[in-house]
C-alpha cells in the first residue's frame, strides 16, 4: 500500500470528536444533531438523558452538567 492510499485510508476515519457525539447519540437514543445543539449550549439534555450520558462517561451528572449563569440547570430540573 503507498503511502498515499494510507493517508486517504486514515483520512476517511472519523475523528475522535466525531466518535464521541456518534456514541453519546447512541446512548440517549437522539440525533447527531441534537448532541451538537447540547454541546454548543443551544438545548440542554433532559434528566434522563443527562442520566445516560453520566453512565457512559463515568462521570456524574451534577459535574458534567453544573448550573451556571448561561441557562443550565441543575440535573434534578427538567429544562424550561
Amino acid at each position: 500500500m503507498t503511502l498515499k492510499e494510507l493517508y486517504q485510508q486514515a483520512k476517511e476515519q472519523p475523528s475522535p470528536a466525531q466518535v464521541f457525539i456518534a456514541e453519546i447519540a447512541e446512548a440517549t437514543c437522539r440525533e447527531l444533531s441534537t448532541v451538537r445543539q447540547w454541546l454548543s449550549g443551544v438545548q440542554v439534555p433532559n434528566a434522563k438523558a443527562k442520566e445516560r450520558i453520566s453512565a457512559i462517561l463515568n462521570v456524574p451528572v451534577d459535574e458534567l452538567f453544573p448550573a451556571d449563569e448561561a441557562g443550565n440547570v441543575p440535573s434534578n430540573e427538567e429544562p424550561t
